[in-house]
Parts: structure tokens; sequence; C-alpha cells
């Protein structure tokens, strides 16, 4: 399992790349694959309740594609740091 300091920004991008990738082709997929990883990374939950607060009171686009990107940022990063596969159909999966 990579650590923190090991990740970089290379594979950092290219997991977000899979993952928006997973979202566009089996968004069914992308969020249950999310729902695990929120089950147990807890920022990442209360990212996305923010992100889902932010949306019921009309913020800003600006301001919740930002929230969005952080989250992505960190879905990607658990990922990472705990060697998860995504499960991409039609492309091999990535580890």
């Amino acid at each position: 399992m990579p650590q923190l300091a090991d990740i970089t920004l290379f594979s950092l991008t290219r997991t977000m790349s899979v993952l928006d990738q997973l979202f566009q082709e089996e968004p069914d997929l992308y969020e249950d694959f999310v729902r695990e990883i929120c089950a147990e990374f807890i920022l990442a939950k209360e990212y996305m309740l923010a992100i889902q607060e932010m949306a019921n009171r009309e913020a800003e686009r600006e301001t919740i594609a930002q929230a969005d990107l952080t989250l992505r940022h960190m879905l990607a990063l658990w990922v990472l740091s705990n060697d998860l596969t995504v499960p991409v159909t039609g492309l091999d999966q990535m580890q």
C-alpha cells in the first residue's frame, strides 16, 4: 500500500481520469464504488453531504464545482493510498 508521500501528481490525475471515465460510462457502478469508499472515509462522506446541502441551498455553481473537485481529489487519494481497483468496464481495471 503506497504511503501518501509516495503518490505522484501523475498517478493522482490518472486515477481521477479513470474515476471520471467510470462516472461517464457506468454511473450506477461509480455511485456504488464511491458509496463503498464513503463507508470508510468519513471526510469524503461529509464532503458529499456538504455538496448536496450546497446544491439544495442553490449555492453558486463555481462554489459547488470547487467542492466537487476537492472531493474528486480526496477519492483518488483514497483509491491510491488503499491500493483499490477501480472497476472500469471496457478497459483494464486500474489498480
